[in-house]
């Protein structure tokens, strides 16, 4: 982008708000065409256009000193000629300070996204999920907010388009064709495709055989379709390459389980044609399906597209070539016995299989996805599938399995609870059936936690009032809980399935969430008997011994408390009532009580406990 700056007279300051938009215009004049984002550190090279630093370094890095050129126009340059360009430093932080809804891009606050039938914004790839050295997937859940949760997609029905398939094999190529269409709804012929010599951008693509896409990346803005139902929030999910030889098996697991909530139009892209190898993906990728489906009672594979690209089997292409090749896969499945799931898969209605020629040698040497790159008869195919692919895409919006239309913000609760899991079972997605394994355990553990709650909350409400509490000590309401705790552990013990390589570590996470749930409830538990004792006390000496009797009841609850500032108490008030009896009448009842509590508790639990000055009384004879 050029920065020639004209001198002129400075308007005097306005008090009228900026024209609808103009802070998106400002912003486009302060975007770096290398990352579509807003400049970090920008710098001028020679022809005068500017970028961030670091990313013109890293376009430039691994070029020869004599090839040196500018990203965007590509006039020569030479690398000891970039200069920090202040003024438009200093213009972009103004800019971030310019009173407007959104927000820039890149600033760290979420921009509101637009409502049905609001024109998309102009959107970027953001990175969803990110994997690590050791295999481990980190979900952003601030991302995940931006793109299912806000701008009128959190109540809307959602459409995720998700590609996947073995790596390097042009699933990001074909995700910014359908970029472009999404981008161009009203366009009704086959201008959407672009200009001929228009590079390809939009997702992070290239030629060659390194990996590319690392994780899973979103389009930040959705677009809203038409459909009978009304508008549907379309969202493009581009998701790195399977079988690569950096990646282990749980790591492809974890990928096809989050795939797999990140799509509800999923396209398998391979090569060639449907080879063995291609159907055991497969095969593996629906057995996740079927099993993160019944776990978040979600449809598993409403739609799924076989697309094969490089296709040269046959001049038959397309859908009606793709019904052929299609047919022949399940005659050969069906005989071999092989890849059930797979089979099924393919019978469905729902499945579909589309054949796409080699795309032209210019293409796959260094081309920057240009139209004029392509041989005829793949412009041709890839515009015919894309313009399909969009026309449907507004009827296979996320259906959960008794086929009500799940929301955008019920779609993010799943995601999160399911990388919740993996977060706490790191260990459990070793295989298909390993996170079968996996999701039954943790219902299990989470039955359990359920039960506890409710039986928490049973023994709270039972001791609201002074009679019913009075009933149950202290010491005997421990009891019961570590009773209900120990039945809850044998039975997960019992349920759990093996192999479990956690199962150890999970129970003794169980019995540390149960006991501080209950030792919470017995503390407060506790005082509230000491409290409806002494009311009792006082109570019960009012009625029984008259003017003495306050005096006798706070001695008797004293006494049975062990609390000795509440005996003394006792014997204040009897004083003032002129009735000294009242205090040693009730020290003695209460010194009684006191006596064969403290026997009593001994016998039962060996032991006694101190809080807040009060002896636990353990026996099960109440008070009442």
């Amino acid at each position: 982008m050029g920065n020639a700056n004209k001198k002129g007279p400075i308007p005097p300051p306005s008090s009228k708000p900026a024209p609808e938009g103009m802070v998106e215009r400002l912003q486009e004049d302060v975007t770096c065409s290398i990352c579509l984002d807003v400049l970090e550190d920008p710098v001028s090279i020679e022809c005068g256009h500017n970028f961030c630093r670091g990313c013109l370094a890293a376009h430039w890095s691994g070029v020869s000193a004599w090839g040196y050129q500018c990203p965007e126009c590509r006039a020569p340059c030479s690398r000891n000629r970039t200069t920090p360009d202040t003024r438009l430093k200093s213009l972009v932080e103004k800019i971030r300070d310019l009173p407007r809804e959104g927000t820039l891009t890149g600033t760290g606050t979420a921009s509101p996204e637009p409502g049905p039938g609001a024109l998309p914004e102009e959107g970027r790839p953001v990175q969803l999920v990110c994997v690590d050295e050791k295999g481990g997937l980190t979900l952003d859940e601030d991302v995940l907010s931006r793109c299912l949760e806000q701008g009128g997609v959190g109540d809307a029905p959602v459409c995720l388009v998700s590609i996947i398939g073995e790596q390097r094999r042009g699933k990001s190529f074909l995700l910014n064709y359908l970029l472009r269409r999404l981008q161009s709804l009203d366009v009704k012929d086959g201008s959407w495709m672009g200009r001929e010599e228009e590079p390809l951008e939009g997702f992070k693509w290239r030629v060659g055989a390194r990996r590319v896409t690392d994780g899973v990346w979103v389009w930040s803005q959705p677009f809203w379709v038409p459909s009978k139902g009304g508008q549907v929030a379309v969202l493009l999910v581009d998701t790195e390459g399977s079988k690569d030889i950096a990646r282990d098996m749980e790591t492809s697991v974890k990928l096809s389980a989050l795939s797999m909530l990140l799509g509800s139009y999923q396209i398998l892209n391979v090569s060639s044609q449907l080879k063995d190898p291609d159907l055991e993906y497969l095969e593996m990728f629906l057995h996740v399906a079927e099993e993160v489906g019944k776990e978040y009672g979600l449809e598993s594979i409403q739609q799924l597209d076989l697309l094969v690209r490089d296709w040269s089997s046959s001049l038959v292409l397309g859908t009606d070539g793709g019904k052929e090749h299609l047919r022949d896969v399940r005659q050969m499945l069906a005989a071999s016995c092989k890849h059930p799931k797979a089979l099924e898969a393919l019978t469905r209605s729902k499945t579909r299989c589309y054949l796409m020629p080699f795309p032209g040698k210019w293409i796959m040497t260094g081309s920057q996805g240009c139209l004029r790159d392509m041989d005829e008869d793949f412009r041709d195919s890839l515009r015919d599938y894309v313009t399909g692919l969009v026309a449907s895409a507004g009827q296979h919006i996320w259906r959960n399995r008794h086929g009500a239309l799940v929301t955008g913000s019920q779609l993010a609760a799943k995601i999160k609870k399911f990388s919740d899991l993996m977060k706490k079972r790191c260990f459990g997605f070793s295989s298909p059936a390993q996170m079968a394994i996996t999701f039954h355990n943790q219902r299990v553990l989470d039955r359990a936690s359920a039960d506890h709650a409710v039986f928490l909350k049973e023994k709270d409400g039972d001791s609201r009032t002074l009679i019913s509490c009075l009933k149950v000590r202290p010491g005997k309401m421990a009891e019961l809980f570590a009773e209900r705790r120990g039945q809850l552990l044998w039975r997960c013990q019992t349920d759990m399935r093996e192999p479990a390589p956690e199962k150890a570590a999970q129970l003794t996470e169980l019995e540390e969430e149960l006991t501080g749930e209950a030792e919470t409830f017995l503390q407060s538990y506790g005082k509230r008997f000491k409290k409806f004792v002494i009311a009792a006390g006082v109570g019960a000496g009012a009625l029984v011994l008259a003017p003495v009797g306050g005096a006798a009841g706070i001695g008797i609850a004293a006494a049975a408390l062990g609390m000795a500032e509440a005996a003394a108490l006792g014997a204040g008030v009897g004083a003032v009532a002129g009735v000294v009896v009242g205090g040693g009448v009730g020290g003695g009842v209460g010194g009684n009580i006191a006596q064969k509590d403290r026997q009593r508790a001994k016998a039962a639990v060996g032991r006694r406990e101190e809080e807040d000055g009060t002896e636990d009384l353990s026996e099960d004879t109440p008070l009442i």
